[in-house]
């Protein structure tokens, strides 16, 4: 934390009960997941499948190529197991939910030591989805918990070539690139190109981990079509957990 860098915690979280029930599948996962889940509702996300899971802007870059419903996790959890044997499947997620409001005692089961014990886990819960390059207000752990993510990390410095879009609206409750990481139009972007020339790229499996400083953007992007992300915000001078806003 005294140098702001990111760095990749392998195997931190190998003990949690929800990693070693993905051990034997993601249908494990998704049970443990059900029924231990409140009856809370939430938002989801939902994409067509020609946006290829990427929840972005629409095409006037003011709506969004997406739609949200609300509804309760074990009715998400359902929906992404029926999308899962779909050759071109509607991306569908929940972000951010406070993980001990949706699955009862999630944070007794899953502790992280690395933390004060009132800095709260949050959940992503969704099959195969991008989360555009954006950055949080807060520093940053985020656990996979099921399936694997490759994150794609920029430093501060970046932002110039990072072709941030309007603050208001937003996809997530920050502004996010306008470019698309996994196929860039350089030819619209150009100076994209130097972002990635700084970029750091890590591809985490179930129990690894990695911390992100405040004001380092990320490229969030699920390689399964069954995936859990536990994390957490916090800011190092108060002992509380922080942020709120979807990533």
């Amino acid at each position: 934390m005294p140098t702001r860098r990111p760095v990749v915690l392998r195997g931190v979280a190998t003990e949690w009960p929800i990693v070693v029930a993905g051990q034997q599948g993601p249908e494990r996962v998704a049970d443990l997941l059900a029924s231990n889940a409140t009856a809370m509702e939430a938002n989801f996300l939902r994409a067509n499948p020609e946006v290829e899971g990427r929840f972005h802007y629409g095409d006037d870059a003011r709506s969004m190529n997406f739609i949200r419903g609300r509804g309760n996790l074990p009715g998400l959890i359902a929906a992404l197991r029926e999308q899962e044997d779909v050759d071109r499947p509607y991306a569908m997620a929940a972000q951010s939910l406070l993980a001990d409001q949706f699955v009862n005692g999630f944070s007794r089961a899953h502790p992280m030591p690395l933390l004060p014990p009132s800095v709260e886990p949050r959940l992503w819960i969704g099959n195969a989805a991008k989360v555009a390059t954006h950055r949080d207000a807060y520093n940053n752990i985020a656990v996979v918990a099921a399936g694997r993510r490759r994150f794609t990390l920029f430093p501060p410095k970046a932002e110039p070539n990072l072709y941030m879009g309007p603050s208001d609206p937003t996809p997530g409750g920050t502004p996010v690139s306008m470019v698309h990481l996994t196929a860039p139009d350089f030819e619209r972007f150009p100076l994209f190109a130097s972002a990635l020339e700084v970029a750091q790229q890590a591809e985490l499996l179930a129990g690894d981990a990695v911390f992100i400083p405040r004001g380092w953007f990320h490229h969030v992007e699920a390689l399964d079509q069954f995936n859990v992300l536990v994390n957490y915000w916090w800011d190092e001078s108060t002992d509380g957990s922080q942020g709120g806003n979807d990533e």
